[in-house]
């Protein structure tokens, strides 16, 4: 029931629109215009005031049959580069960029599809219930329009986010909440020819705590990594400071409180075998979440995906979306498989067969909500 023509030209001119995170304003104007045309009372919150942004959340709502659970559609309005001046180019069933900007795919790939499954709703005269449509802002730059919605904003049981580059008939059951921090290691100065001794070495400190960490992978989503080093003055000094951050990851709650305490053990013992002391401090980036299959919009993803002809496959993803934010604030939201690759670079593409079959699975997956005893 896709219109595959509609739906590649409206993400093809969808991913013209300019709106690198913080700057979705024109992004946002058109989407307005967009859900009117369909409708739909559509409306742009104050997201953007609580980050420097110029620009909201888009929210509307679409009125379906009673008894009958109220999802929310979702997708981010941001790009992590821009699309000024993108050329697309098609060949082979492949959309790209002429591989001088990003194609965009990341996330208005999903924006062309929440509008598709309006779309043939609206045309079809489909049986739904009530329809919540989020277009988020700023998901690049730390998921900051998401972080701004709270529960009592939306009626919505559970929804769907369509913002994953997995390829269709994917859906993501566990994916890490993260934390980043920043330790600040203090020696003391000395001359480093003429009195080492009277120093200590506030970067050999953050040495040989960092090499008593296990960088890396922990399992399916915990990792931990080291990201940047700051400190000394000049290579005649013994430094008295260094500045040392990072991140850690994990799906499990328990877990990822382990690894931070993991790290804020590692530093200071270092700092105290060595005579200095370490500053740490934590701050959550997102929270993590984990399904089990029996989840009711799990159960209705799987059905949309079947009777769209795809095998449903469970993903464990060691990426962060909206989806993270959503479901720590209450909302249950499921990131679905749209197929874009090679985000963020410019090599990004899609093909044509998978935005149709995302498309296909959005709207077999709203059925299937109706269809819910």
């Amino acid at each position: 029931m896709v219109n595959q023509s509609r739906l590649v030209s409206n993400f093809c001119k969808l991913s013209l629109i300019d709106g690198i995170y913080g700057k979705e304003l024109d992004v946002a104007r058109e989407l307005l215009a967009r859900l009117e045309a369909l409708g739909l009372e559509a409306t742009m919150d104050d997201a953007g005031k609580t980050f420097g942004g110029n620009a909201g959340n888009v929210r509307a709502r679409l009125t379906g049959a009673p008894g009958i659970p109220t999802i929310v559609l979702c997708a981010h309005m941001d790009t992590i580069q821009s699309t000024r001046n993108l050329t697309h180019v098609q060949r082979d069933g492949i959309i790209t960029s002429d591989g001088t900007t990003i194609l965009g795919g990341d996330d208005r790939s999903g924006l062309a599809i929440v509008f598709e499954i309006l779309h043939v709703l609206r045309e079809q005269n489909l049986n739904h219930g009530s329809i919540e449509v989020l277009f988020t802002v700023a998901e690049e730059s730390g998921m900051h329009g998401a972080k701004y919605i709270k529960r009592s904003d939306f009626e919505a049981e559970f929804g769907f986010v369509f913002d994953c580059q997995a390829s269709p008939g994917n859906y993501i059951v566990e994916a890490p909440g993260a934390v980043s921090f920043t330790a600040v290691v203090r020696g003391r100065s000395a001359h480093a020819a003429v009195s080492p001794e009277k120093g200590v070495h506030a970067i050999q400190i953050a040495s040989k705590a960092i090499a008593a960490l296990k960088l890396g992978r922990w399992d399916h989503t915990g990792m931990l990594n080291i990201g940047t080093i700051q400190g000394g003055t000049a290579i005649n000094v013994v430094p008295d400071h260094v500045k040392v951050t990072g991140e850690t990851r994990n799906a499990s709650e328990s877990k990822l409180r382990a690894q931070v305490e993991y790290i804020r053990a590692a530093f200071s013992k270092a700092a105290s075998d060595d005579g200095g002391g370490a500053d740490l401090e934590f701050m959550e980036k997102y929270g993590g979440y984990q399904f089990t299959e029996d989840n009711p919009m799990i159960v209705a993803a799987r059905a949309g995906i079947a009777a769209a002809g795809l095998d449903p496959t469970p993903l464990k993803y060691a990426g962060g979306s909206d989806a993270n934010v959503l479901n720590k604030s209450g909302i249950p939201v499921l990131n679905l498989g749209v197929g874009f690759k090679n985000a963020h670079s410019f090599q990004e593409c899609i093909a044509i067969r998978d935005l149709v079959a995302a498309a296909e699975i959005g709207l077999k997956t709203v059925q299937a909500v109706a269809k819910r005893d």
